[in-house]
């Protein structure tokens, strides 16, 4: 089957699931043999354009509609996101940019939780849109700088809050923070909000961060263009590292208020739940400074 087959199916498809009265047309009576769902007729007045110009549409005889035009049938056809993105696919060949629904990126599916709570050895975590912690095992939480005797735990809920406003991270756990962490994470969540500007938690992060005497400037420089970290490298202080046996330990203190910690490089590695348009999942090796 091909692009243009595959089009013309699925809008033929979700046009007979959708009952004509849902879009104010009356309820059909009288004697003759008809349809289900939606003709190409109905579909075409509610997009506002000719029967012929849809008709042309479903046959795959239009060139590289436009993105707008295809977000109005989805919405005409109550498209779920994942047939939505197929919309796309077979219209123009890739995937669209960003979802329509608002709680994109806001969950995961509870497999996704239960994967990253099996993970041993490697630190791994996933986050929502905003940077929310989803899901995080034992081997990211030790990653934190903690005082002397205290339990590993996450410092805060959200990251990019973490990482851009609070002192443990500028100060001690992000090494060269001014330069390597700051202002790619302040980029990412000046991408984040334009992608979602509904959003409330991002929202309310745009505002904090652009407040803080240290971050606001960062964040306001606009030099940088940056989406996601995958395949970053950067400093930072391994609170939870473990000497190999029979190795000198190379573990420093960041200061008087935390236990001895590892310098070293933390790669980052990404990937997108297909499920979640926006959440990311995170594992994160690390090779100490020695």
């Amino acid at each position: 089957m091909n692009q243009r087959e595959a089009l013309q199916q699925l809008l033929q498809r979700k046009r007979g699931q959708i009952d004509p009265v849902e879009l104010g047309w009356p309820k059909r009576s009288g004697r003759g043999r008809r349809s289900r769902g939606l003709s190409q007729a109905q579909v075409a007045q509610a997009l506002f354009v000719t029967e012929k110009t849809y008709a042309e549409f479903e046959r795959g005889n239009t060139p590289q509609p436009n993105t707008e035009f295809l977000d109005n049938v989805a919405k005409v056809l109550n498209m779920r996101e994942r047939e939505r993105t197929a919309l796309y696919v077979y219209a123009l060949g890739y995937e669209p940019p960003f979802p329509t629904d608002p709680m994109a990126g806001t969950n995961v599916a509870p497999a996704w939780q239960v994967a990253v709570n099996r993970v041993s050895g490697q630190p791994c975590y996933i986050n929502d849109v905003a940077w929310n912690v989803l899901a995080a095992n034992d081997d990211f939480k030790l990653m934190f700088p903690r005082p002397e005797g205290r339990s590993p735990e996450l410092p805060e809920r959200n990251m990019i809050r973490w990482m851009l406003l609070r002192e443990d991270a500028r100060e001690h756990h992000l090494v060269n923070w001014d330069t390597r962490w700051a202002p790619q994470v302040a980029a990412q969540l000046r991408t984040a909000l334009a992608a979602h500007p509904d959003n409330a938690d991002l929202r309310q992060l745009d505002k904090e961060v652009n407040d803080d005497p240290v971050a606001g400037p960062i964040y306001r420089d606009h030099s940088l263009a940056y989406i996601h970290p995958d395949g970053d490298a950067r400093p930072m202080r391994h609170a939870g590292y473990l000497t190999p046996r029979g190795t000198e330990d190379h573990r420093t203190r960041c200061c008087d208020r935390h236990a001895p910690s590892q310098l070293g490089t933390v790669t980052m590695c990404a990937a997108q739940p297909f499920g979640s348009p926006g959440a990311r999942f995170f594992l994160l090796p690390f090779v100490p400074h020695i």
